[in-house]
């Protein structure tokens, strides 16, 4: 079974939210089988910190796309698998076309949930930066089409502990701001 992306609208939706994949060996080391994309509906965890993130910029469950760079499960678990970012990259032609399905979703902030993510959707020959330096930039945050093979807006949105929202109030207001220009 490969968990289906989640959303509760399509055609409501007000940006993407990308996780690595599914692969999680947390249940006994046994890997758990999940029904949507960071098992939603199932067990809260996976999203809790993803959801406070976002609540926090206004945006809401019933306002995302969530999906997988890598739909499918892996042999590892992102952290510990040395292909991710060779898997990844080759999977980004499906996941275009996946996104691009869904109408007036072109210019759709993609919020990215993890540093690996970034690493793989980062153009060959962009600088990659830091984490803590993702968040403390002055520049570039969204992350340009331009500069990406998603060829979408990209947001550092992380589910780590160290990158929730509340820890990093300048960032945090940097993106409520992009977040109103492009309501508008």
């Amino acid at each position: 079974m490969t968990p289906n992306p989640f959303c509760f609208n399509k055609s409501s939706i007000k940006a993407f939210v990308m996780g690595a994949d599914p692969t999680n060996y947390s249940k006994n080391k046994k890997r758990v089988e999940l029904y949507y994309a960071f098992g939603i509906g199932q067990n809260a965890s996976y999203f809790n910190d993803i959801l406070e993130n976002l609540n926090f910029l206004g945006i809401h469950l019933e306002d995302v796309y969530i999906q997988n760079l890598l739909s499918t499960y892996q042999s590892e678990e992102t952290s510990k698998n040395n292909h991710f970012i060779q898997d990844a990259r080759k999977n980004i032609p499906n996941l275009k076309r996946e996104l691009a399905q869904i109408k007036g979703s072109s210019s759709l902030p993609v919020f990215l949930t993890a540093y690996d993510i970034y690493k793989a959707v980062l153009k060959e020959g962009e600088k990659i930066k830091s984490p803590s330096d993702l968040y403390t930039t002055e520049e570039e945050i969204p992350i340009p089409p331009y500069k990406n093979l998603l060829n979408r807006p990209l947001i550092p949105l992380f589910r780590h502990s160290n990158y929730q929202l509340d820890k990093h109030p300048k960032y945090k207001q940097r993106l409520i701001q992009y977040l109103k220009l492009i309501k508008s």
